[in-house]
């Protein structure tokens, strides 16, 4: 699937806006309102929808090397992570660092390999993701901002959708079989992160 037409921010904050009849502004550093708000419901839902861990935004034994000091530092837009099966740690993130449970202790000898899912900013996403994420977006404004029932309901074809277009670009880009992924992994999602960083 080859898309070349892709939403800028200032775009998806648009149709968000909308969606409730407000009109279209030209800089998302307006002083009106439903501007700030708009973007930080379009970021929540950003997080959230990356989250779910998908083919463009997953890393299988991502390597991650000790500094001088001995520690893993995790890097700033890694949403969540897991440890392989076969670890022998069993890792988590205290001060910014990853520490072992098992071994009790933030220094380590060497290479750690972890399955991660990253942020990534809107204007670096596929087109499919971000369009289900303004539209999912303009449903939780519409909810949130105005209380329209009636708004959200109407947009919820349009979500559903846009997940179906999402879910489509993932099985191309994750070149899915009935048993396994390219990397070797179940499609049928049961992926669960042990740890999960807050953005927000």
């Amino acid at each position: 699937m080859a898309t070349t037409y892709k939403y800028t921010k200032l775009q998806a904050v648009n149709i968000i806006l909308s969606n409730i009849g407000q009109a279209p502004v030209t800089t998302l550093s307006s002083v009106n309102p439903m501007v700030s708000t708009a973007l930080g419901i379009l970021n929540e839902v950003t997080t959230s929808a990356l989250g779910e861990g998908w083919a463009f935004n997953t890393e299988r034994a991502y390597p991650l090397l000790p500094n001088i000091d001995g520690h893993i530092l995790v890097p700033e837009n890694v949403i969540s992570y897991d440890s392989h099966p076969n670890s022998l740690h069993d890792l988590v993130t205290r001060n910014g660092r990853l520490y072992d449970k098992i071994a009790h202790t933030d220094v380590f000898t060497g290479e750690i390999e972890l399955d991660v899912v990253w942020f990534f900013d809107f204007e670096d996403l596929p087109q499919p993701v971000r369009n289900y994420i303004t539209v999912r977006a303009a449903n939780v404004f519409a909810g949130r901002v105005v209380g329209s029932s009636e708004a959200v309901r109407f947009g919820q074809q349009e979500e559903a959708l846009a997940r179906a277009e999402l879910l489509e670009y993932e099985t191309q880009q994750g070149d899915y079989s009935f048993f396994q992924s390219s990397d070797g992994t179940n499609p049928i999602r049961t992926y669960t992160p042990i740890q999960v960083i807050s953005r927000y």
